[in-house]
């Protein structure tokens, strides 16, 4: 399960997700009304001088999903590119935030509770609770972008013809998607590396490795390093040498093999 969605590294998704988990827990405790939570948000009545007690708590626990959100968030979107990412190592990562609202929210009660109830056991409603109306928003907006990305990562046959441009948008290479061998980036050109009549080939062009990775993404390239993007299809063997340092063997001119990141090589690995 790797096809992780790429628009849910984005900064958008990502503030989506951090307002969108706190409001839906204020519709469902304001609306919905669940008994167990409505019996948690009651924490505290009749010991804490607080006149409406239940109003309290929703606006107090809003505001810990809503920074525990902001703060996981932030980290997500700023170290999501350093961290390979899988939809099952997402999966957790979401029940990570699950966890931290309980504890966060857990520990409130117990303060405002006066300790009526011990942390644990406020935990265990909390989880109960609150994680189990928290869990629909996270399901329902992964799938929308499952679905979105789905829509547009549609690849194109092994045989479909690519139009390579440059950055001024005009038209300068055309080839077969089967016939790339590779693309490396050379300061601001990229160089295409593709195989005519079983000779390799090589063409310059003046782009970035961002603007053509959409293409390359949907011919069924992979990056294997910032500098280079690879046709799995001609990848003949994965090797590691001294220092862990992992190699991609295309059996071209490029004798030393395509380098690897340690960010990369799942995905790679898992497109063989």
């Amino acid at each position: 399960m790797n096809n992780f969605p790429k628009a849910l590294g984005r900064f958008f998704p990502n503030l989506l997700f951090t307002l969108a988990i706190p409001f839906f827990f204020l519709i469902s405790v304001l609306l919905y009304e669940p008994a167990a939570l409505c019996k948690l948000m009651r924490s505290g009545e009749g010991i804490a001088a607080v006149g409406n007690m239940y109003s309290f708590n929703v606006v107090i626990c809003f505001a810990i999903i809503l920074g525990v959100m902001v703060l996981t968030r932030l980290f997500f979107w700023l170290m999501h590119k350093k961290m390979p990412m899988t939809l099952w190592r997402y999966s957790f990562w979401c029940l990570g935030e699950i966890i931290l609202i309980c504890s966060f929210t857990a520990l409130y009660l117990v303060l405002i509770a006066q300790g009526a109830d011990s942390w644990f056991a406020f935990w265990g409603r909390c989880f109960k609770s609150i994680g189990s109306v928290l869990i629909y928003p996270y399901i329902i907006l992964t799938l929308l972008y499952c679905y979105m990305d789905a829509l547009n990562t549609d690849h194109l046959s092994s045989d479909a013809r690519l139009k390579f441009y440059d950055n001024r948008h005009q038209l300068k290479f055309i080839t077969e998607a089967s016939s790339v061998l590779y693309i490396e980036s050379n300061e601001n050109y990229i160089i295409l590396h593709y195989l005519e009549n079983g000779v390799e080939k090589k063409v310059q062009i003046r782009n970035s490795m961002k603007n053509i990775e959409p293409l390359c993404e949907q011919a069924g390239f992979a990056r294997t390093h910032r500098c280079f993007i690879v046709n799995p299809l001609h990848i003949k063997s994965i090797r590691k040498e001294t220092g862990g340092v992992n190699y991609a063997d295309l059996g071209s001119d490029r004798s030393e093999g395509i380098p690897i990141s340690k960010k990369y090589y799942d995905s790679i690995t898992s497109l063989l």
